[in-house]
């Protein structure tokens, strides 16, 4: 060994540089894992570390080493023993890396064994496969304090010049869109951990935290004042919806947002999308037009999802299948993630309980009728509705019962796809708890596919849980005939074929029905091929009980252009004739209420696809549009666009403040709108207004006098932390009211509130960038220090905080 001689000029006096040739190992320890750590090379049989000085050793010889481990790129590397001192040998002391060598042996060296370094000087390595990033206690996965994990611990990042350019590369490298906001941590909650990072300085456009630059490099222990964090737009939304959690698929491009084409979204990735939003699980993804037409650019790419991915934006993107897309893809989110019967008899009769956010809870019975009974059964696998027994018959359960109220039509697939309402209910009295006897017996046939449960393609049970593909030819008007009866769904309306996509190989070899038979299993028929046919066409059958009708385009669902779904495809109806008799049946039959108006295309836009000539001349007490004798049209003059407005619409406002995200509450119900008293209304009520009205995801809520005549219509508004929507937060019963002595809420989101001063210093001329760096390299503040401390990695850290020890930030 050559020993450990430190003067530089020895280092011009060498007459020969030698170059290590092998296939010595290589490893990084004492960093948490092995893409972090000390480097330290094996020759001989034993392991030793690799020493250099701080102008010889950079990037490109810790690219060298991370590259040669498989260990991404470098993130950080310093020559002060940043995971402390070697113990053994010093094997290697490198010089002058070009970057581009494979392995450090092959950079310019003095030999095994010869260094003019001490241990004191021994590298260290943070390659990118070391370090990880996420943000924690926020509302979901694209909020909330950032933490860096390194050297196999998770920890905080502080910065008290934290701002919007920083913010955006965190939630770019989360696939969470573009930053909303850059916040301090106090905003979540503080926690005691190392800072593993501190002083960040970004560009906004850099693919990874820790490509900005970064000054001080922990874990340090200290205080967590400047603790960071960040709320991120997301990478995907639903929009055109009820609420946050249906709607038309978009995501982040840029600063834009686009939509995905129909065809590139499958159920899985649906799951991911509903989990990432919040909304519980995936229940379906509707027909293209089911939430109207997109609006702008197109993503450019399908998405493959395994269901397990965290966000839409970690799934595999695949090239598109589809080229000059037009229609987009809609997805419907469920809060219910299951439901079961309890305390009866069988698994198909007892007290009605379900799953939301991982609670099971109970459901109160006021606005439990058969129709959402009927849905349950057929979820469960129950058969029909039997009966609904009184509230409370099979028993209270546990906790308080869900104030939900279901409006479901009949004709969904799923309970979670019903209308929900929650604000305005009244109080559930106590054991007024949900029950259902189903008939225990499942239809041993579906149709499966389509807009709801009368349509769809033919699918029969031939044991438990095993259903079999019915091909293209092996249907008639009988068969069909049978199967809407016995499903309950009326007479077929089409027949038709439809792209094989069944539930597995299985498949009928013969089915014929003359159509008297009250059963499928009456007909010729239940026979397994033994092959499966190479027939890519299935059976699909439109039954008269299919039919649908929704308002699209306007704010909820409640108001909008009238669309009716029949013999499987959606069409705007003819507006020439169209009258506010038409428009309260379209209402009462969507249990919107009544009829406020009844416009043109010139409100709603006139809609594409099919123009339904068959709809009018209602009397207005018509309980289906299907119903009214609609009078004979063989062309229309004005086109498709009828619409309605409903008493049920609900709409929200913030009035009297500086801009639409701040100022008194308003929501419009019975056509009026009114305010919404202060008592009893919680402070998360703020955050969910806030939220529904796209300005922020937070807010504050504040007491002010009421003033003019102006009646309220709601008062103990009670949303929890979390809520996304106002309408699904209980409250109070809907009544006009005067608000009393608490006087009315006052709400300013943070959209409108935000300044620098939550994100930056405590006081002006106190930041921590304002500093330089002199000739040595060593920090220096403007500002007088209570704390400068030489970290290993070569820096000076500066606290300026004046309440802080002398040890703010220390190993």
């Amino acid at each position: 060994m050559w020993g450990t001689m430190v003067p530089a000029r020895v280092l011009g006096l060498l007459l020969c540089v030698h170059v290590c040739m092998g296939s010595e190992e290589l490893r990084l320890v004492d960093g948490g894992g092995r893409c972090a750590g000390r480097v330290e090379v094996k020759h001989q049989g034993e392991w030793g570390s690799v020493c250099s000085y701080d102008f010889d050793w950079d990037i490109r010889g810790a690219g060298v080493v991370c590259r040669q481990l498989g260990c991404g790129t470098v993130a950080h590397a310093s020559p002060y023993a940043p995971f402390g001192q070697g113990k053994g040998r010093i094997w290697l002391h490198p010089f002058v890396c070009r970057g581009s060598e494979e392995s450090l042996q092959n950079c310019p060296n003095f030999g095994w064994g010869n260094h003019f370094c001490g241990h004191e000087w021994d590298v260290g390595v943070i390659c990118t496969e070391a370090l990880e990033l996420r943000l924690a206690d926020g509302g979901g996965p694209c909020e909330g304090r950032v933490e860096v994990k390194l050297q196999g611990r998770w920890g905080t990042v502080a910065d008290d010049a934290w701002d919007m350019d920083d913010a955006e590369v965190v939630c770019q490298q989360l696939g969470c869109g573009s930053a909303a906001g850059a916040y301090l941590a106090s905003r979540f909650r503080l926690v005691d951990t190392p800072i593993m990072m501190a002083f960040i300085d970004c560009q906004g456009d850099e693919a990874a935290l820790w490509d900005c630059n970064i000054r001080g490099w922990g874990p340090y222990k200290g205080p967590h004042d400047y603790d960071t964090a960040v709320v991120c737009q997301g990478f995907s939304r639903l929009a055109g919806g009820d609420s946050e959690c249906s709607g038309r698929l978009e995501v982040r491009q840029g600063q834009t947002w686009v939509s995905v084409c129909h065809g590139h979204v499958d159920l899985m990735a649906a799951q991911v999308v509903c989990r990432e939003l919040g909304c519980g699980t995936a229940l379906a993804i509707p027909g293209a037009r089911y939430f109207g037409a997109a609006t702008g650019l197109f993503w450019n790419g399908a998405f493959e999802c395994n269901g397990t991915e965290p966000f839409l934006s970690a799934c595999t993107q695949q090239t598109p299948s589809i080229q000059n897309c037009t229609q987009p893809t809609g997805i419907i989110c469920s809060p219910y993630t299951r439901f079961r019967l309890t305390d009866g008899v069988s698994a198909c009769t007892g007290r009605v309980e379900v799953e939301a956010q991982g609670v099971w809870g109970t459901l109160c019975a006021t606005a439990w009728e058969l129709p959402n009974a009927q849905i349950l059964c057929d979820h469960l696998g129950c058969g029909s509705a039997f009966s609904l027994p009184p509230p409370g018959h099979f028993g209270m359960g546990t906790g308080m019962p869900r104030n939900d109220a279901l409006r479901c039509s009949g004709n969904e697939r799923h309970p979670g796809q019903c209308p929900v309402e929650v604000l305005g209910q009244p109080a559930c009295p106590p054991g007024h708890t949900a029950a259902v006897n189903c008939s225990g017996v499942a239809e041993p046939l579906r149709l499966h596919g389509g807009e709801s449960r009368c349509d769809g393609r033919l699918e029969v049970a031939v044991r438990p849980g095993v259903w079999a593909r019915v091909p293209v030819g092996l249907w008639d008007n009988g068969t069909a005939t049978v199967v809407c009866r016995q499903l309950g769904c009326g007479v077929p309306e089409k027949i038709h074929a439809a792209p094989a996509n069944g539930s597995g190989p299985i498949e009928l070899q013969e089915l014929r029905c003359v159509g008297t038979e009250e059963l499928l299993a009456q007909c010729n028929a239940t026979r397994i091929a033994a092959e499966p046919s190479k027939n890519p066409e299935e059976l699909a059958i439109a039954c008269s009980g299919s039919k649908q009708l929704m308002l699209v385009g306007g704010r909820g669902r409640c108001a909008g252009r009238v669309e009716v779904y029949s013999e499987g495809t959606w069409g705007t109806i003819c507006q020439d004739s169209w009258t506010l008799q038409d428009a309260t049946v379209v209402c009462r039959q969507l249990g919107c209420g009544r009829a406020l108006e009844a416009p043109g295309s010139e409100r709603f836009g006139p809609g594409t696809g099919t123009l339904w000539l068959g709809a009018g001349g209602c009397a207005g007490a018509e309980d289906a549009l299907w119903h009214c004798p609609a009078p004979v049209q063989r062309s229309c003059w004005r086109g498709g666009g009828a619409g309605a407005v409903c008493s049920g619409l609900l709409d929200l406002r913030l009035m009297g403040g500086s801009s639409r995200c701040s100022g008194h509450l308003e929501v419009l119900h019975e056509g009026t709108w009114g305010r919404v008293c202060a008592n009893g209304t919680s402070p998360a009520t703020a955050s969910a207004v806030c939220r529904q009205l796209g300005c922020g995801t937070a807010g504050s809520l504040t007491d002010n006098p009421a003033e003019g005549s102006e009646p309220a219509w709601l008062s103990w508004v009670r949303c929890e932390e979390g809520a996304r929507s106002l309408w699904r937060c209980p409250s109070a019963p809907w009544q006009l009211q005067e608000c009393g002595p608490t006087g009315i809420i006052h709400i300013t989101c943070d959209e409108d509130s935000r300044d620098s001063s939550e994100a930056t210093s405590l006081a002006p001329g106190s930041s921590l960038r304002d500093r330089d760096t002199s000739a040595n390299g060593f920090v220096h503040a403007h500002c007088p220090l209570t704390a400068a401390i030489r970290s290993p990695w070569g820096l000076t850290l500066s606290i300026t905080a004046p309440q802080l020890s002398p040890t703010a930030l220390s190993r």
